[in-house]
């Protein structure tokens, strides 16, 4: 009889580690690229039980995607709605019916940059749009161009008071009462897009996901199939890892044939989001070989000279581009002790020379793993 019951106990016991096998090997890793809205490719990859099943999410993914680029484009108009760009022609002329988003995330930018950091500012677009008329003019000349002179810029930063933006929440209108303000929400609008469809995702039952759009990455969950081969760090094969890209030049520069030549760290996320904001991808030149990225300090009205990229670790992905954009604009020091003022937040800084700096709550091999160790010197 006892006997019996061993050889029942254990048939039991297998067949409960069978159905855990069966039921985790039902899940299947799937991936799709969405090309065009914010100007990037979005990535979304995901832990799912059928096709049928991904393809809801990813329809509601892309349908959210072209709705929010619509919403805060500035520099297109839509029949089908009001955006950023249809506030900015209206300025000093009338208020603006908006859908409730954008309404949201105007707030947030003027509550952010009163209590955070006033280097983001939602009003400094005619100053940008100085900048992004040189590059373009410079980008149909090989990526070479002119300089925007001092004059130029001052004029323009005379009309950049956050204080301008008037919107009623009652009415869901916006209004600039100076017809020369300008718009512009590229700081921060992408960040809230990618947050606003991770929680829609979630809220559609998803459970273990990356989205990552141009230097955004929202994560939620972790892997369900294990990862084969090797890797930096153990919990990779378990728990999903984003890499901090490199610039790949100037103190950055790999051999080309450098397997680690497309990142500089890797770091664990779970349920966190990372967004790195960096000099090394939309920029031009002028004849003399000067890099003009598009981040610019509204201190100097010129690109920052800080950093080749700095990347913010946070759960809201809206917030970390807030941040990610705020603290490349400013000193090391002054982005550090802003970093540690913040609950919950983590940043990694690439310096010109070469050099990795980490914020407290960052240790080297603990959920991360810096390749070159000699950077953090």
């Amino acid at each position: 009889m006892k006997l019996k019951k061993s050889i029942c106990l254990v048939l039991v016991l297998m067949m409960l580690v069978l159905s855990g096998c069966q039921k985790k090997s039902q899940y299947q890793y799937m991936s799709r690229r969405f090309t065009g809205p914010f100007d990037t490719v979005t990535t979304y990859m995901a832990y799912v039980l059928s096709e049928d099943n991904f393809e809801k999410q990813c329809e509601l993914i892309e349908k959210d995607l072209n709705y929010y680029d619509h919403l805060f484009d500035k520099y297109k108009s839509y029949d089908d709605i009001n955006n950023v760009k249809t506030i900015n022609e209206k300025a000093g002329k009338e208020a603006v019916v908006v859908d409730q988003p954008l309404i949201d995330l105007l707030e947030i930018c003027i509550e952010r940059n009163k209590t955070i950091s006033n280097k983001v500012n939602i009003a400094f677009g005619s100053v940008i749009d100085v900048w992004h008329d040189y590059r373009e003019k410079a980008e149909s000349h090989d990526g070479v161009g002119e300089v925007p002179t001092a004059d130029e810029l001052k004029k323009a930063n005379s009309h950049t008071s956050i204080e301008s933006i008037k919107i009623d929440k009652e009415k869901k209108t916006v209004y600039i009462d100076d017809a020369n303000v300008s718009l512009d929400v590229g700081a921060t609008a992408k960040g809230y897009a990618i947050e606003l469809i991770k929680q829609d995702l979630i809220d559609m039952g998803v459970e273990d996901f990356l989205l990552s759009g141009g230097g955004n990455v929202a994560s939620h969950g972790e892997r369900k199939i294990k990862k084969e081969g090797d890797f930096y760090l153990d919990e990779c094969q378990e728990q999903f890892c984003v890499g901090i890209e490199s610039p790949k030049d100037g103190n950055f520069a790999h051999d080309e044939n450098d397997d680690n030549a497309e990142n500089e760290a890797v770091l664990v996320v779970q349920g966190e989001s990372i967004v790195t904001s960096g000099d090394y991808q939309r920029f031009y030149k002028d004849i003399n070989g000067v890099r003009y990225h598009h981040l610019i300090d509204p201190d100097t009205l010129y690109p920052a000279v800080h950093f080749r990229s700095v990347s913010i670790i946070t759960e809201d992905s809206d917030l970390a581009d807030f941040l990610s954009s705020a603290v490349f604009l400013m000193s090391y020091e002054d982005g550090l002790k802003l970093i540690n003022s913040l609950e919950g937040v983590e940043a990694i800084w690439l310096l010109d020379d070469g050099k990795i700096r980490l914020s407290s709550g960052l240790k080297d091999n603990e959920k991360l793993y810096v390749i070159d160790k000699e950077r953090l010197k």
